[in-house]
This record gives structure tokens, sequence and C-alpha cells, in this order.
């Protein structure tokens, strides 16, 4: 996709939180994969927080705001999320708090110039502008046809609640390269992720896929269409765009020399 309109997403519905005091940066640092310094007056940066297995436990986007840091994340993940990152505020001069109904949020692709604060973001694998205004304000939508799943799965970004869960490893879905700094220091989850990064195996990996047709998604894919059938990937988002079919899946270790693929109905999926 080589060329984008300039258009406006809503994302009023994201859930927003404020770290702020003297130690919310040292104490940031030391729960996401992220290197928290980078985040910026300007720029937002793409982590994830993990368990001590290296499983993930959600994803978001930081940037610093007024003297504290703004994270920003899925409705979905609003409340988990919200407990995970202060559960271990104990003995820190810092405090987080939900801040998600003062503020609207929008993310802007193309030409700017609206008199908010904004940060450089990228959300879908290409640049983009984040703008924070007050929740008593909005922005015009521009071309509300725009497709941003499409512009999502194309450029192969996972989304909490289709390809990244609880039970997802960083290196499997490929996020270690926007969300994981391995030189920052130690986190929760470090050890295992850098582990897997020195191995270089995870058991599954994120693809992206071509179909003839429409699926019914989330949904296993199988090796052959046969009866005996053996799994080998599983599709997790799909979406149309100019009468072809995409989507975003895993494929297993042990299938990844396998190029085709079918699901129950002996529909063909295949790995591009």
């Amino acid at each position: 996709m080589n060329s984008l309109p300039n258009t406006i997403q809503n994302l009023t519905n994201r859930a927003i939180f404020r770290i702020f005091g003297n130690d919310a940066e040292r104490y940031l640092n030391g729960q996401v994969s992220q290197d928290v310094r980078l985040a910026s007056e300007t720029a937002a940066i793409y982590s994830i927080v993990a368990n001590f297995k290296g499983k993930m436990e959600g994803d978001f986007y930081i940037r610093r705001f007024e003297g504290s840091l703004l994270i920003d994340t899925s409705e979905c993940q609003r409340e988990s999320l919200f407990l995970r990152l202060d559960k271990y505020l104990i003995a820190d001069d810092a405090e987080i708090v939900d801040v998600s109904d003062e503020f609207n949020l929008y993310h802007i692709l193309g030409d700017t110039g609206h008199d908010y604060p904004s940060w450089e973001c990228n959300r879908y694998g290409v640049i983009g502008t984040d703008y924070l205004l007050p929740a008593s304000e909005n922005l015009p939508l521009g071309d509300e046809d725009f497709d941003w799943d499409h512009l999502r799965i194309s450029n192969r970004i996972p989304q909490w609640g289709n390809e990244l869960d609880e039970d997802t490893l960083p290196p499997e879905a490929r996020v270690e390269s926007r969300a994981v700094s391995y030189t920052k220091g130690c986190y929760t989850g470090q050890e295992v992720i850098s582990r897997m990064k020195s191995s270089g195996k995870t058991n599954r990996h994120l693809v992206q896929f071509t179909f003839d047709k429409e699926i019914k998604v989330p949904c296993e894919l199988f090796i052959s269409s046969d009866t005996d059938r053996k799994s080998g990937a599983s599709v997790t988002s799909i979406c149309a765009h100019d009468d072809k079919w995409i989507g975003l899946g895993y494929r297993t270790r042990k299938a990844e020399a396998i190029i085709s693929f079918y699901d129950a109905d002996e529909n063909i999926a295949t790995v591009v």
C-alpha cells in the first residue's frame, strides 16, 4: 500500500492510564518490555507486559505528557492491564490513574495540523499521528470508508483479542522488533523472551494468508483435506479488499514448510 489517503481513526474507546511520580519511569521500565526512555513528548512507543513465563499480559502505547507517562490500550484490556500495572506499585513513589473518561484519542494518516497534543505513532505498519483531545471535543472522521483492518492485516500487525492473548509469546507474534528492547535491563519475563531470541525457535509463528473466499474465523487449518486431518495452522483475522481475502494467523513449527492449508470445509488458505 504505497499511497494512503488523509483519514482519521476514532480511538475514543481506547483505555488511557496516567502514571506519575518521581519513580514513574523507573517503575514502568521494570515492568514492560520496551525501553520507556524512548517515549517522548512527540513520539509514542509500542510495548507489551509479560508474566514470568514470558507470556503476554497486555499490549499498549506509551508517551510522555505534561510530566507524566500516558498509556493507551484496547478497551478489552482496561481492567486487566490496569490491575496488572498497579499490582507491583508498593514502595514506589508512583501512581497509576485511569483517565480514559477525560480524553478522546484519534489517529491520523496523512497531512495533520490540528492544534492538540500529538505524537508520532506506528499503529498499523505505517507512521501516523496520535492526537489527544479533551473528552468534550472531537475531530471529524474524514474518509469513513477507509479500511483500517485491511491496513493492519496487510502489514502483519497482530491485535489483542485476535492474534494476541494471555497465551502468546512475543516472538511468536513477531512483535519483538517493535515492542522489545534487549538492552534496557530487567523486566518481568525478560529471561524467557531473551532465551527465545537466542534459540531462534518458537512452537508457532505469525503468518499472513490469502483465501479464495471468506471463511469463518477463528478456525483451525489442516495440512491435508483427507479424513486423517493434522492441524498445522490457525486463522485469527480475515478481511476483504478489492475482491480478495487476506488474513492473519499462526503456522506451527512442524508445518513451517507447508504453504497451503485447508479449513474444515476444505477451503484453501495459502501462506504468503
